[in-house]
């Protein structure tokens, strides 16, 4: 018996094939393909210095993202936020051209911008609604948009149908968390009275409170999509710069928490460009108005994301040569065209929305004037553009001292040649209106400190005179939160009216927009205190006005609208 159960055990041991070790899981890569600020931007852009080409443009930004999706039908697409505000059709509709454009890329996610704010309520709908344009897009959309830290007055989270703070995106089997964030600045940046009754809470408390919530749900990644302040500077138009950590609201998120806490940051606001790597973690920002598309192949290893076997592009720039016959008889050019790696070929369905939505709108081609030369803009000096459009503010209130528009609300430049409607559109997209203020010489000389701190570009102006040094850092704590902000800087040396010293205990007439009246760039601490005495026109409207009646005489055909021999903006150190 003793032999026969040893056979027994021999016989089964022989009989058992040994176990293989278990193989290692094979790397799995999901394309993430982002965009930012696309502001409406249904039409093409012609780049400066090169007439003959065109930059984004709907039928070629859908064109170029289903040639991706064919080359990796998993990706995904996300958006850095400001869907809204930007050319006159998607204006006109309050944002539903946007989002049936988005809709039409097959967007994933976008985070809710400062100028997804501006539309307000909508004209046939609720006037109580003070985002009823924003809810209504969000309810259209076949993606989802993401803000965590936007709270009601009653401190619940604001989370509308269509908006939510988080979502989970699910390809090859792996689970994306995809968190949003909006700009602390938006109060600032968009009409106030739009958000007044809402909080744009920490960023970064924010993200600590919901990472263990979004890590509960079995997540393989965390991206970000965020609207922020912060950038890295690029080398041009299309090209990264040196590699960096952005400063401001995204360094914060990169510097105060765990590092690798984000995997990809899709980013927008600042209209830069990056395709950086700080630490584990990706950064992606794409200019604006779809010029181009960020592209990232993110490696899965057994581990979850490998960020060294993870490959960042550069930026991939979506010029062409003109297709779109714009204010010109004839069709759309569909022939497809080599951009840059790829052939791509308009998408016959955007064409067919543009000219709906044109259509519905109205023709933005009627001839207004004509400009003699190029009128450029900055948002750090005085600019031919800025010049141009305070100069029609004040021609609208003659009997106003000066006017003044901030750098950050003169969108494009204004090309040579024909002025057509389009073209101011262009340069004011905003439904902003403009207002004759009264206000105290003290209440002047503290409206230019602000406007050239430089936390928000500087003002540009008409009728007075500023001096300002750039180099200064110093400041003080005008609204009381114990710290020097960028915008409570001074850097102010003189102000002038008339060519004479502003005088504390006279009185001034200026003409300002709402925007910068309700609060718009942390003005609200001057205006508060402020007289109103007349709410005029939309500014496109004095804009179309001032370049009317200048009848076969061209915009600057006396000469540059900036003279150094006599600016009106100087910088240099005080005297």
């Amino acid at each position: 018996m003793r032999y026969l159960s040893a056979l027994t055990l021999i016989t089964l041991f022989s009989c058992t094939k040994p176990v293989p070790p278990a193989q290692p899981e094979a790397p799995v890569t999901i394309t993430i393909v982002a965009m930012n600020d696309f502001h409406g931007a249904i039409h093409s852009q012609t780049p400066r210095g090169q007439d003959d080409m065109r930059m984004g443009g709907l039928p070629w930004l859908v064109g170029a993202v289903e040639a991706i999706r064919a080359e990796s039908p998993d990706m995904v697409l996300l958006d850095g936020g400001d869907v809204f505000q930007g050319d006159w059709e998607v204006n006109a509709t309050e944002g539903r051209g946007a989002v049936d454009a988005l809709n039409m890329l097959g967007l994933d996610a976008a985070a809710v911008g400062n100028h997804d704010f501006d539309y307000g309520p909508l004209e046939d709908g609720d006037p109580e609604n003070l985002r009823g344009a924003l809810e209504a897009g969000a309810k259209r959309s076949n993606f989802q948009w993401l803000s965590a830290n936007i709270e009601n007055s009653d401190g619940s989270v604001w989370a509308p149908e269509g908006i939510a703070p988080w979502t989970i995106i699910e390809r090859k089997g792996k689970r994306i968390g995809v968190i949003g964030l909006s700009t602390q600045d938006t109060p600032q940046t968009t009409l106030l009275r739009n958000v007044a009754d809402l909080a744009f809470t920490d960023i970064v408390e924010t993200v600590q409170e919901l990472l263990p919530v979004i890590h509960a749900e079995g997540v393989d990644a965390m991206v970000l999509v965020a609207h922020l302040t912060g950038s890295c500077e690029p080398e041009g138009y299309f090209e990264v710069g040196a590699p960096c950590t952005p400063d401001d609201e995204i360094g914060r998120l990169l510097n105060e928490l765990p590092v690798g806490t984000f995997d990809v940051m899709v980013l927008g606001h600042a209209h830069t460009i990056m395709a950086h790597r700080v630490g584990d973690t990706f950064l992606m920002e794409q200019r604006a108005k779809g010029h181009a598309l960020g592209q990232l192949e993110l490696v899965f290893g057994p581990d979850g994301v490998d960020a060294d076997a993870s490959h960042i592009r550069e930026p991939w720039p979506l010029l062409h040569t003109q297709a779109d016959p714009g204010c010109e008889e004839g069709e759309y050019d569909m022939t497809p065209q080599a951009i840059g790696p790829r052939t791509v070929t308009p998408n016959a369905e955007a064409v067919a929305l543009v000219d709906a939505l044109e259509e519905e709108a109205g023709s933005m081609c009627q001839a207004l004037g004509c400009a003699d030369h190029y009128l450029g803009r900055t948002r750090t000096a005085e600019s031919e553009a800025g010049n141009f459009m305070a100069d029609a503010m004040l021609s609208h209130f003659p009997q106003a001292d000066f006017a003044i528009q901030n750098s950050g609300g003169v969108r494009a430049n204004l090309p040579e040649g024909v002025v057509r409607r389009g073209s101011l559109q262009a340069m004011m997209p905003f439904d902003n209106r403009v207002f004759l203020v009264e206000m105290t010489g003290e209440q002047v000389n503290e409206l230019f400190r602000l406007g050239s701190s430089g936390a928000h570009g500087i003002l540009q102006v008409a009728g007075a005179n500023y001096h300002f040094d750039p180099e200064q850092t110093g400041g003080s704590d005008l609204d009381g939160d114990g710290e020097t902000a960028d915008w409570e800087t001074n850097r102010l040396c003189s102000v002038s009216v008339a060519d004479a010293p502003v005088s504390d205990e006279a009185t001034y007439k200026i003409v300002t927009t709402d925007f910068l009246f309700d609060g718009g760039d942390h003005l609200g601490h001057v205006f508060e205190h402020t007289t109103l005495l007349e709410e005029g026109p939309l500014l496109r409207e004095v804009l179309y006005s001032a370049t009317s009646s200048l009848g076969d005489e061209c915009i600057g055909a006396a000469g540059p609208l900036v003279n150094p021999e006599a600016p009106r903006i100087a910088q240099g150190t005080c005297e």
